[in-house]
């Protein structure tokens, strides 16, 4: 279990220490003197000076780190000089919860630096979900931590297509924000599993709640992010949106026909200037157009193509999700290694 320090002698702000490790989930340690504070420094994810200890707190020449906070009532420029000197990422007045525990979860989750894929189908049923969760899936046999995200509540929800339906844990619509915060760890060990995790839309299909805590939550605690996005939800406002302005890449998945392709060549004038990648993946269709002209007509390379499979289908039927299949597999390693996940 992760831990915070508070080096302090008054009750009150020992009491909000108290408060303030829980809500991010870590163990808190009060700190009354210069033993503790060494085995505590060296030890704990962040460390809160209450500012009446800050000038026995740098008498000890401790090292400089990270996620040092100082508190004081009504900060002077004297304060704010030796949290400077010490290191310290911020002064906060202590009923400026909702900020200390926002530096508090940056500290206990780290430093949000996942890549966060944006998925969307130029139409329905081109696999763009069965992408979403193959890249998790495989990106997690790579040694990565994986998070597959619904953004479509319309959809058929990502834990039927991984085969998790009937594995417990959170869904969209059983999520609930009691301070505007989410611990990446708590979202994590409630989420579905099986290598990645999957947030899927429950049954319900809707969800009330802001995602931009959760989607956060997520960047920190995940070294990939693939969201799986519904193509007329990109120019509204929501989930959809939070996660493309999100992404290092988006993918598209545009089906080898010419209305798919007409349908491709709007969501690409939506997507452009919205993520810092473009990668577009084709769907062989019987008959259809061919992957080199579905460049032509994009302007675009396309960087592998799904040739769907019944077996395919049966295994998504079935719940045994999409991973059985090497040409699956195959697509979502020319993603990944395009990102910088490689094997």
């Amino acid at each position: 279990m992760s831990s915070i320090a508070v080096v302090t002698e008054q009750a009150d702000i020992a009491e909000r220490g108290q408060r303030w490790g829980a809500a991010v989930q870590a163990h808190v340690d009060i700190v009354h003197g210069p033993d503790a504070l060494h085995r505590s420094w060296r030890r704990s994810e962040a460390v809160i000076v209450d500012a009446a200890a800050l000038a026995w707190v740098r008498s000890l020449a401790v090292p400089r780190r990270d996620h040092v906070l100082v508190l004081a009532e009504s900060p002077d420029a004297a304060v704010w000089a030796d949290a400077l000197a010490l290191g310290a990422v911020g002064v906060w007045e202590r009923h400026e919860d909702d900020a200390v525990t926002g530096a508090l979860t940056r500290a206990v989750d780290g430093r949000g630096e996942a890549c966060v894929l944006a998925v969307v189908g130029a139409s329905g049923g081109v696999g763009a979900s069965t992408l979403v969760v193959a890249c998790a899936q495989l990106a997690h046999r790579r040694g990565a931590s994986a998070l597959a995200v619904d953004g479509d509540p319309d959809g058929p929800g990502l834990d039927l297509v991984a085969g998790f339906e009937h594995r417990e844990g959170l869904r969209w619509d059983e999520i609930t924000l009691t301070d505007g915060h989410v611990a990446a760890r708590s979202l994590s060990e409630a989420l579905p599993h099986s290598g990645a995790r999957v947030l899927s839309f429950g049954r319900s299909g809707r969800a009330s709640l802001d995602p931009g805590p959760v989607l956060t939550a997520a960047q920190r605690g995940f070294d990939l992010v693939v969201g799986d996005l519904p193509r007329h939800t990109l120019g509204l406002p929501g989930l959809g949106a939070d996660l493309l302005s999100r992404s290092l890449a988006a993918v598209l998945v545009v089906p080898e026909h010419v209305t798919g392709l007409a349908a491709a060549e709007r969501i690409v004038a939506e997507l452009e200037g919205r993520s810092d990648r473009l990668l577009v993946i084709s769907r062989a269709v019987s008959g259809g157009l061919g992957p080199g002209q579905v460049e032509r007509g994009l302007g675009l390379p396309v960087l592998a193509r799904i040739r769907p499979t019944k077996a395919l289908g049966q295994d998504v039927e079935r719940g045994r999700g999409p991973m059985r299949s090497r040409m699956v597999r195959a697509v979502a390693g020319k993603v990944l290694d395009a990102v910088g996940i490689e094997a």
